[in-house]
């Protein structure tokens, strides 16, 4: 009688209990590997964002109050020789969406003349910077929107504004943004937005952020302070902050997702310890006569220890294989664009939180089925038999 078909037998016992078992493992154990890819999805875009050494300088209230037009000028007095900024950027919230549709596009009107250089990581082509500086319709957009409408270079399309006052303008798109760290970015020219203002006799100057592309790390910080220094006690002062503090701003306001994952660790451990050393203490005092005739038969002590303690460790790993498995196959196969969570990256499999994911199950097995091992490792068969008859 082998080890292998003991516990095959002994799963099938209570099929209904065992089964119920490795679902209380496998939920707790998707969430855990689930929450941890969306956090690695994050984590990805911050480290790609902090290289791009972009100062954001927005008004010190809200994003909705636009900062003047000649913030802009005033921050490159900052560095007449460009030691320490390459280009300032102004940019204007559009809110677009495709007519006939419910999604906001985050879609921004930018200075035409310093995106290219302030959005490097776009990557322009020295022909798509002309077109880019040609055609006053040009529109830049990300792979995630170009994917989901189908989308191609050389395309028109129409946004329609969600932002008073509301406007429908036609853009041509001179490139798709297949690295965009936020896929549903969509930027186009503010001369463009502004044309469209004047046509209507209204005010379109001001700029919801401006972006600043610094030389290197070290500038980025003193110009970050040396800005907020310059527009202090005035009627549009200024609120500085790197690109990855900026995207961390709107992450915070969801939650705190490092540190609920790190909670949700903590409770996966104490719900699949709870499950699985009831379930465990439930199937000893059921065996307790089996495990003397094995005895009786036999078997030495450790050999039943083991036996108790294998079973244990056997239903913590299908079960947290259970919850893994269907995660795995889903962030592997399914393409990311389905998998957003909002305006922001989608989960990236983490093969460390599968890797924890299964340690926690081997550790708990183990600590669950330590206890009944133990008291069959120290049952006396006689004593057995005789409670049990």
């Amino acid at each position: 009688m082998t080890l292998s078909y003991v516990l095959l037998q002994n799963l099938r016992r209570n099929r209904l209990r065992t089964g119920l078992t490795a679902v209380a493992f496998a939920l707790p154990m998707a969430v855990f590997v689930l929450a941890l890819s969306l956090v690695v999805g994050f984590v990805k875009t911050s480290a790609a964002l902090e290289q791009e050494l972009r100062l954001g300088v927005h008004h010190r209230v809200s994003l909705t109050n636009f900062l003047p037009d000649g913030h802009r000028r005033k921050i490159e007095e900052l560095d007449p020789q460009r030691t320490r900024l390459r280009a300032v950027c102004g940019m204007r919230w559009f809110g677009g969406r495709v007519p006939g549709t419910q999604q906001t596009l985050q879609s921004l009107a930018a200075d035409a003349d310093t995106l290219p250089i302030v959005y490097s990581d776009i990557g322009l082509t020295e022909a798509e910077i002309t077109e880019w500086q040609r055609e006053r319709r040009a529109a830049i957009v990300a792979g995630g929107v170009a994917r989901q409408y189908g989308w191609k270079v050389g395309d028109r399309v129409v946004l329609e504004s969600t932002i008073p006052p509301y406007r429908q303008l036609e853009f041509r798109l001179i490139r798709i943004w297949d690295e965009s760290p936020f896929p549903m970015t969509f930027y186009f020219r503010r001369d463009y937005l502004l044309d469209a203002f004047e046509r209507e006799g209204q005010v379109g100057t001001g700029c919801s952020i401006f972006w600043v592309k610094c030389v290197d790390a070290a500038a980025l910080r003193s110009l970050q302070q040396e800005i907020d220094a310059l527009f202090a006690n005035t009627p549009d002062e200024t609120r500085s902050e790197d690109e990855n503090a900026f995207v961390a701003g709107f992450v915070q306001a969801v939650g705190d997702l490092p540190s609920l994952a790190q909670a949700m660790a903590t409770v996966v451990v104490i719900i699949v310890a709870l499950v699985a050393g009831n379930t465990m203490m439930m199937s000893f005092r059921e065996r307790i006569r089996e495990l003397a005739v094995f005895k009786a038969l036999g078997f030495s002590a450790r050999r039943v220890f083991l036996i108790v303690l294998s079973e244990s460790v056997l239903l913590a790993l299908l079960g947290s294989a259970l919850g893994i498995l269907p995660i795995v196959a889903g962030l592997t196969l399914i393409p990311p664009d389905h998998l957003r969570w909002g305006a922001f990256s989608p989960p990236e499999l983490s093969w460390l939180a599968v890797l924890g994911s299964l340690s926690i199950g081997l550790i708990v097995g183990i600590a669950a089925g330590f206890w009944p091992a133990w008291q069959a490792l120290r049952l006396r068969t006689t004593d057995a038999l005789r409670r049990v008859a």
